[in-house]
């Protein structure tokens, strides 16, 4: 299989949304990069920053209308090497938590919404807080992180009690890392990057509301514009790994009690049992829960 192959089977036959979503963020980098290395060759540097920059979301209320695709084009979009190397670390192992119990096609959903939602945050805050009336014009929103900060959120909302090693050393649950990144984001408003600490607010926010929507606490229109971006998630050309279930072989004459049990599979669990199953993962991780119990949760991300 050639390069070439193997990226379209990664983008389009996997049926993992983090692997795709990796991919098309390290792509994204490596064409822009390779961009800007041949315009800086030529001498330019300035002209090849103002074509990048239609990528990006303007802080500019005018200008983002004649630029509308950037709420989606600019979570794709990094500045340098660690900028991208952050953002793609922690959504790997926040995603990665976040599908094994949601499946794929619901981190695409929060990745895009949480993504949007932060542009929109940004576009407002710009365009209505005093403080940025002289900085307005010449703000520009780009990375990952607002998608990033509602996947984290996400994850923290439907597992609070579930413990990470951060570092590699510290334990931490869920509930108090996505706290404590979000008081960063809060105290860094004011002194640092105030556009992308709104942005990543917006994220945090929607993530952890498409949770709640996704349980059924609430219902919300825009969540549900969100939870049918279907049209525009890369399809799979083979079933998600966590809806294939193996079929026993009945005889005719079991054929009744087999429909049963089909019927049974197919029937959506309630969510008492859902969160208690959420519940005993936080507590004694995915490892202890029984092969019934799994199946609950597949059944539950369908």
């Amino acid at each position: 299989m050639t390069l070439w192959e193997d990226i379209k089977y990664r983008l389009f036959n996997n049926s993992s949304a983090v692997s795709q979503l990796l991919l098309i963020n390290i792509l994204a980098f490596a064409v822009v990069s390779v961009f800007r290395l041949i315009l800086f060759f030529f001498n330019l540097s300035e002209a090849a920053e103002g074509v990048v920059r239609y990528l990006y979301v303007p802080g500019d209320a005018w200008l983002f209308v004649l630029r509308l695709w950037t709420p989606v084009t600019y979570q794709f979009m990094h500045t340098g090497v660690f900028h991208i190397l952050f953002n793609m670390l922690m959504f790997f192992f926040m995603g990665n938590l976040l599908q094994d119990f949601l499946g794929s096609k619901k981190v695409w959903r929060v990745y895009l919404g949480g993504g949007i939602v932060g542009a929109l945050v940004f576009l407002i805050s710009y365009n209505v807080f005093p403080v940025f009336a002289k900085s307005g014009s010449l703000g520009f929103l780009v990375g990952a992180s607002g998608s990033v900060m509602a996947i984290t959120a996400a994850a923290a909302t439907l597992l609070p009690n579930y413990e990470v090693l951060l570092f590699g050393v510290f334990r931490m649950k869920l509930k108090w890392l996505a706290l404590a990144l979000i008081l960063i984001d809060i105290t860094g408003i004011p002194s640092g990057n105030p556009g992308g600490g709104l942005a990543h607010l917006g994220g945090a926010f929607f993530g952890m509301m498409y949770i709640f929507y996704a349980k059924g606490e609430f219902g919300n229109p825009v969540l549900r514009f969100f939870n049918s971006l279907n049209k525009i998630i890369p399809k799979n050309s083979k079933p998600d790994e966590k809806k294939i279930y193996r079929e026993k072989v009945y005889s005719n004459t079991d054929t009744k009690k087999a429909n049963t049990r089909q019927e049974k599979r197919n029937s959506k669990p309630n969510q008492d049992e859902i969160d208690a199953i959420l519940d005993k993962i936080s507590h004694s991780g995915y490892d202890s829960l029984t092969k019934a119990e799994k199946e609950v949760l597949f059944r539950a991300s369908e």
